[in-house]
């Protein structure tokens, strides 16, 4: 008798100790899931950003480039308003020979050319006719318009620095930036590439206070200007998992 009650009682451990085991890897599981998910994630945002800078670089040296062989860029013609043949004819004249050009769209919105995306909002926008796109050699795919007032001559700039593939989200592979040809009210942007929104301060970008800033409120326009203000990084706070995603 006695040796039948030690052997259920070493059944029991035994079965105590598997069941202990598969808690222990269940929760081992869950824990590896997450660091999974933690480390995908941050990959994604380092590989966003070293896109985000390589193609500033690309777009700075095209304009440095133009500039030496075209002179002072407030001199350059401009069209005078937006308009699809204006913005071509623009890239066409000063940068297209300075940009390794896998596709040029020109102005079209057919097939690969046409371009469907969402702000930090959700809300679906697509890109007119008065845009110029192409594809750079390496995959990401950009859209140029040129815009001019009494005050400012702009080109603005959406790049989406994964192509098409996806999200296809602005703030998460799609950023905007600007060049300034002329500008009133801040002489010392003329000349230079900058993100949009480049002149708010931190504290401003990711407020509520304008529809384009950074935050899971807003449209994520800014979301450029913001992550060169961290120092080309994309750090706590910043409006990475909200977005939602269109693939195309």
């Amino acid at each position: 008798m006695l040796k039948r009650l030690k052997t259920i009682s070493h059944k029991r451990k035994l079965g105590n100790t598997l069941s202990e085991t598969l808690i222990a890897l269940v929760v081992i599981g869950i824990v590896f899931t997450l660091s999974i998910g933690t480390f995908v994630a941050d990959y994604n945002k380092n590989q966003t950003v070293v896109r985000l800078k390589k193609v500033y670089g690309v777009l700075s040296q095209a304009f440095d480039n133009s500039t030496a062989k075209n002179g002072y860029v407030a001199d350059w013609d401009f069209p005078n308003k937006v308009s699809t043949e204006g913005s071509y004819l623009f890239f066409d004249n000063y940068l297209k020979k300075y940009l390794f050009i896998l596709r040029d769209c020109k102005s079209s919105t057919e097939g690969n050319c046409a371009y469907i995306f969402k702000d930090l909002t959700g809300k679906e926008q697509e890109l007119s006719s008065n845009w110029t796109r192409f594809y750079l050699n390496d995959g990401m795919f950009l859209a140029m318009q040129c815009n001019a007032t009494k005050d400012y001559k702009v080109i603005y700039f959406y790049i989406d620095t994964n192509g098409k593939k996806r999200l296809n989200v602005v703030g998460r592979d799609i950023f905007i930036y600007e060049y300034w040809l002329e500008n009133n009210k801040h002489p010392e942007y003329v000349g230079r590439l900058l993100p949009y929104g480049s002149e708010y301060t931190r504290e401003e970008l990711i407020s509520n206070s304008d529809e384009n800033n950074c935050n899971n409120a807003s449209n994520g326009n800014y979301c450029a200007a913001l992550i060169m203000k961290d120092n080309w990084q994309i750090i706590k706070g910043y409006p990475w998992a909200h977005a939602r995603y269109v693939v195309q």
